[in-house]
């Protein structure tokens, strides 16, 4: 049995900065009612990492075990609030320099708070843990079975007149997420609605049924 380890303070400290003390999913600010949650589960990746946590209330966080509260809600939260903490700070009047801002109180070994502006600075934002976007073999199969069916489509309606943003809102309506941040768990599903929308298009009811293939597999997309 592989004993727990305790969330860090500092990286406990830092959620709650992050969210603002306050739960994404009813606004609750009670700091008693306050816990964190991993998007993907402890027992799966067996450390704590910032891009792994949410904070919640206990009421909201049940909701989440019990899945009323999506997977795709969940991401979405935690992706508005690091947005909202990297936003980039206005570059300085004069444009020249770098201001460093150091707060805390153990100011002698490790600082609490680094803020840093510049005119160079630049924010890179990864992909949350658990998600297609996390992996990049899992996010280049299911990108070309989008890519795929775009082909099909614009074989169906001629090439000027297929909407891309439409096929992707259908993504985001069936796993309520953006398509590269479902949880890598639905990785399958998505697969299989890719295939049948493929599938349903008219040339490739047409290429089906003589038989002819109308995608790669996972196996055979990564070997190329």
């Amino acid at each position: 049995m592989t004993i727990r380890k305790p969330l860090p303070r500092r990286l406990e400290k830092a959620i709650y900065q992050e969210f603002g003390s306050t739960c994404p999913f009813c606004d609750e600010t009670d700091v008693s009612a306050l816990q964190i949650h991993h998007i993907e589960a402890y027992a799966n990746v067996q450390t704590h990492e910032a891009e792994n946590l949410i904070l919640t209330c206990a009421n909201c966080h049940q909701k989440i075990e019990a899945g009323d509260i999506s997977t795709g809600l969940v991401y979405r939260a935690k992706i508005a609030a690091e947005k909202r903490v990297k936003k980039p700070r206005q570059k300085p009047k004069n444009g020249k320099g770098t201001k460093i801002t150091v707060t805390g109180d153990n100011l002698g070994m490790i600082a609490e708070n680094i803020s840093i502006r510049g005119s160079k600075t630049k924010i890179t934002q990864l992909p949350p843990q658990g998600t297609i976007a996390a992996d990049l073999a899992l996010r280049n199969h299911a990108k070309y079975l989008i890519d795929r069916y775009h082909e099909f489509k614009k074989i169906d309606v001629g090439k000027g007149k297929v909407n891309f943003a439409i096929f992707y809102q259908s993504i985001e309506r069936e796993f309520g997420a953006k398509w590269d941040y479902i949880s890598r768990e639905r990785f399958e599903s998505l697969v299989a609605f890719l295939h049948r929308r493929i599938d349903q298009t008219r040339f490739g009811k047409a290429q089906k049924s003589r038989g002819i293939r109308r995608y790669s597999s996972f196996t055979e997309h990564g070997a190329k």
